[in-house]
């Protein structure tokens, strides 16, 4: 099979097709003049998989300006000694203790997160006008009003959450997302297409979930996973303008949209979510076959994600999002800091070209 063939011929842009085309071709332009343009880096803490304190020495010592980190799942056994914090069940004076060791650092939190408010939550079960008396449910809404009320004593200004699971891609018995038997169709369509039952349901938990944001002040940033309904910038964009909130914000996951068939995501992909960009969550990925689920995590530059465009398209806009780098994959022989000084050299070379030959 020809998958390049079937995604940018005929169908062509299927998930973007789905989209109200008003602010069409809002991205195609830019200021001539990106010299006031400045890229901002982080790391994602939790891939480092280290005592907590240690984590943020890491960050300061690869030159990061911001972090963020999963935190430990509330009411579960830290993973070690002096683990990330459990941002579900902390106290305002832990709160204030965990913002005086990041600054202490001359580090800066990106955004809160309560573990992963809404990762592993399946929407088959959930009724409108009813959500919060669902006990998982109200479980994990309650850690992430938690993560609001900490974002709002500490000055963040943003929390992160996930979109929800895509039907039967997490932990349905199969061994990986990429065997379940909606797979295939879901990679064909570049991520898959929102039924209207389930985007009623997506609109009435984030109009929940942004109400308590607008009572905080902060910006809700929704985080993208291949195994869920905002894997595809244009699922993202779809819910965003069924919302219609300035608060709802999104971590741009090109990797992530590459995984499900999303080519065109350094593109067409940074023209979907440009409004709504609060960050990026840096990693790459090559796809060997997209219909079985073959692929392969590689170091920044060197998969199928396109970062030169990437980068490109931020800084002839003058985005202001944060670069926060992740890894997933290990080098030989290497450990998970490992990983993570390959990447944050890597994406300071390729900003160093862009910054040079621009």
């Amino acid at each position: 099979m020809n998958r390049r063939e079937f995604l940018v011929g005929g169908a062509g842009s299927l998930s973007a097709s789905l989209l109200p085309r008003r602010k069409a071709a809002v991205a195609a332009r830019g200021p001539a003049d990106q010299g006031d343009h400045r890229f901002k880096l982080g790391i994602w803490l939790s891939e480092l998989k280290l005592p907590f304190a240690r984590e943020l020495d890491a960050a300061r010592e690869l030159g990061a300006e911001y972090v963020w980190f999963e935190g430990a799942r509330p009411g579960g056994e830290p993973d070690m000694p002096g683990g990330e914090p459990c941002i579900a069940t902390m106290s305002d004076a832990e709160a204030d203790a965990l913002g005086e060791s990041v600054a202490r650092r001359g580090l800066k939190l990106y955004q809160i997160c309560a573990y992963r408010p809404f990762h592993n939550t399946r929407l088959v079960g959930l009724t409108p006008g009813k959500m919060l008396e669902d006990g998982a449910f109200r479980d994990q809404f309650d850690g992430l009003v938690r993560s609001m009320q900490i974002a709002a004593r500490l000055g963040v200004g943003a929390v992160h959450c996930y979109g929800f699971c895509w039907p039967g891609e997490w932990s349905a018995g199969q061994g990986s997302w990429t065997k379940a038997p909606t797979w295939p169709m879901k990679w064909l369509t570049r991520g898959g297409v929102i039924a209207e039952v389930d985007l009623r349901k997506l609109v009435a938990a984030f109009t929940l979930i942004l109400e308590q944001a607008d009572k905080y002040g902060v910006d809700v940033v929704v985080g993208m996973r291949p195994f869920h309904y905002m894997s595809s910038t244009g699922n993202f964009r779809r819910l965003a303008e069924s919302l219609g909130s300035d608060r709802l914000k999104v971590q741009w996951s090109p990797a992530d949209n590459v995984l499900i068939g999303e080519w065109d995501a350094a593109t067409a992909g940074f023209s979907n979510l440009r409004p709504y960009l609060h960050g990026l969550h840096l990693k790459d990925v090559h796809v060997f076959d997209g219909v079985r689920g073959e692929f392969e995590w590689r170091p920044l530059g060197e998969g199928s994600v396109g970062y030169d465009a990437v980068l490109r398209n931020l800084r002839r806009h003058r985005s202001q999002a944060v670069l926060m780098v992740a890894s997933h994959f290990r080098p030989a022989g290497g450990t998970n800091l490992d990983a993570m000084r390959i990447n944050f050299g890597k994406i300071q070379w390729l900003i160093q070209q862009i910054e040079e030959g621009s």
